[in-house]
């Protein structure tokens, strides 16, 4: 299959059924008495509603398929639009565009961008020689059209090479330019005139335009400019109607659209981690979360041994957390491979290899932090995992950047605990997050709570006194999960997990009351069907309370949840008023 696009410039070909009846319309026009008949039609078919130079609509209709427009040219490769607004190029497209050396893995369903040739500005001199001395290898996950064809975000490729992009639903265009390129703007200087898809006065209208209306010209051709209007159709106007003012160079698209986000030296954190395994969610089905200042999305994976991070991240996705007021910190794991970490993490080649790409992924996609969480590692990868966060951090603080590491409990299990040496990582970092959560669990021999509230007091006093982590530095980890036990005799119990909303529905469905559990400080539900126990320690407004007034009791920093999606909507009041102190 080939994905080498097609390009026209409008006026270089028109439709088969709009040239066949062009020219023998404008025959007719030339001689005697033809001449008439076609200047009695071209008083009557406006009564008639058709257009008044033929058969034809006197304008242009939108197209079908998102149409790209690169600059002065029109692609015959439909862009994608998701139902969030994210903008997708087929793959074919964006190689002969504008990156000839990006390669498609098809079996990992994946597009490989080297970066070698396509600099990012970086906040200060030394990370930009950091990073353009062993250039990375980005990637991106693709999607695929109706047939089959690949295609890949705009967003990342926008930040790497430069481009501006912008998609205009009423006109069904994608408008992509590159960045700093010189313009050349001509202003309506009539009371109104006509963008036509040829130079010709008998073409099909692409838009009207008014006195002081503003459009991009890209030369002259036969007494009339080529222009692009506002929303990106393109055409042709004739010369006198406009006032064209010399090149220059085009303003930044987001020029005085910045969006200051708040400080959190004056507040507690309030993170809540946003779950990605593959596709992003659609910003506009989120509703409001108040009191929450940052979103973690799981965007970013090391998948191989050699260090690559695997990349899912949604430059649109940022852009309405930042519109919110939430500052984005990106989240990597080590894929949770044991093996796999011993492999990589020794290295420091790889483990620069890996700080290189989060760098890059910080920039491109406008991130405020990263969010280390590496976990499941063998003891003897633990100083390499200090390492890690030490060589990052060093240069993630240069960029600007949080970084916070994402620790457990203490316990004697080495791949679950043993593996962070929890006093050095809080020196390294700005927070450690401690998730507390996960008390008991699939797989083990008796039912119990996600996290009673005396184990998580215990494991949180063990954390700032024996391991060492300062309290202004120490984030309280919060389920918004409940897991229900199915109790069978002479089996080991089955664990099913619950959202805080399915919880409501089971309980209602049952037709089940809570009662209060004074050892686990929870609600808790006890009933059996058709010969089976079930058991349910519940997490709802009451024990999030319970949580939160440790945080004031202990001057923690804040609290960190898992995960967006899991909570009732009241629960972020709830934490509001916690984090108060109220």
């Amino acid at each position: 299959m080939s994905f080498a696009p097609s390009f026209r410039q409008p006026g270089q070909a028109m439709p088969t059924s709009a040239r066949g009846s062009e020219r023998p319309f404008l025959r007719r026009m030339r001689f005697g008495r033809p001449l008439l008949a076609a200047a009695t039609v071209l008083t009557t078919l406006p009564l008639a509603g058709i257009g008044i130079y033929g058969l034809w609509p006197s304008y242009a209709p939108p197209p079908a398929s998102p149409t790209i427009v690169a600059g002065d040219y029109t692609c015959h490769e439909p862009a994608i639009i998701d139902e969030a607004g994210r903008v997708f190029l087929s793959f074919g497209t964006m190689r002969a565009m504008y990156d000839p050396d990006i390669s498609l893995d098809s079996k990992s369903g994946r597009v490989s961008i080297p970066t070698a040739g396509h600099p990012v500005d970086m906040a200060t001199d030394v990370l930009d020689r950091y990073v353009a001395a062993r250039p990375a290898e980005l990637n991106v996950p693709i999607m695929a059209d109706s047939a089959g064809a690949p295609y890949v975000p705009l967003d990342i490729f926008a930040g790497l090479l430069r481009l501006e992009y912008r998609y205009f639903p009423e006109s069904n265009i994608v408008v992509v330019d590159r960045a700093g390129e010189d313009i050349q703007v001509g202003t309506v200087a009539v009371d109104e005139t006509f963008v036509r898809e040829t130079p010709s006065f008998l073409s099909l209208k692409q838009s009207r335009l008014v006195r002081d209306d503003t459009v991009r010209v890209y030369g002259e051709k036969k007494g009339r400019y080529r222009v692009r209007d506002r929303v990106g159709r393109l055409g042709y106007v004739t010369v006198a109607d406009l006032n064209v003012a010399p090149p220059m160079p085009a303003p930044p698209a987001n020029a005085g659209n910045e969006t200051p986000l708040p400080s959190l030296d004056d507040q507690k954190l309030s993170l809540v981690w946003e779950a990605v395994s593959g596709k992003n969610p659609n910003p506009a089905g989120i509703g409001e979360m108040p009191g929450l200042n940052v979103v973690s999305p799981t965007w970013f994976h090391v998948i191989d041994s050699e260090g690559t991070v695997q990349n899912l991240g949604d430059r649109t996705y940022v852009e309405w957390a930042h519109a919110r007021g939430y500052q984005v910190w990106g989240l990597v794991t080590n894929g949770f491979s044991p093996t796999r970490t011993r492999a990589f993490l020794p290295s420091p080649e790889r483990r620069e290899k890996i700080v290189r790409q989060l760098l890059y992924y910080a920039k491109l996609y406008n991130l405020d932090g990263i969010n280390l969480d590496f976990e499941n590692m063998y003891l003897s990868q633990k100083d390499d995992y200090v390492a890690l966060a030490r060589e990052f951090t060093l240069l993630a603080h240069e960029q600007g950047l949080t970084v916070s590491v994402d620790v457990t409990f203490l316990s004697t299990s080495e791949v679950w605990s043993l593996c962070f040496d929890r006093r050095a990582l809080a020196e390294i970092c700005d927070y450690v997050m401690v998730m507390a959560y996960d008390e008991h669990t699939s797989g083990m021999d008796h039912a119990g709570s996600v996290g009673s509230l005396p184990w998580v007091e215990y494991g949180l006093n063990r954390i700032l006194v024996e391991a060492g982590v300062p309290a202004e530095k120490c984030v309280l980890g919060l389920p918004f999960y409940t897991r229900l036990w199915t109790i069978e005799p002479g089996h080991r119990p089955k664990v099913t997990t619950y959202s805080m909303k399915g919880v409501h529905e089971l309980l209602a469905e049952k037709n089940l009351t809570p009662t209060w559990d004074i050892e686990s400080g929870q609600n808790y539900v006890e009933y059996t069907e058709e010969g089976l126990g079930y058991r349910l320690w519940i997490e709802d407004e009451t024990s999030i309370t319970a949580r939160l007034s440790l945080v004031e009791k202990y001057g923690l920093a804040g609290v960190a949840a898992w995960r967006r999606g899991f909570e009732d909507a009241e629960i972020w009041k709830v934490i509001e008023e916690g984090l108060k102190g109220e």
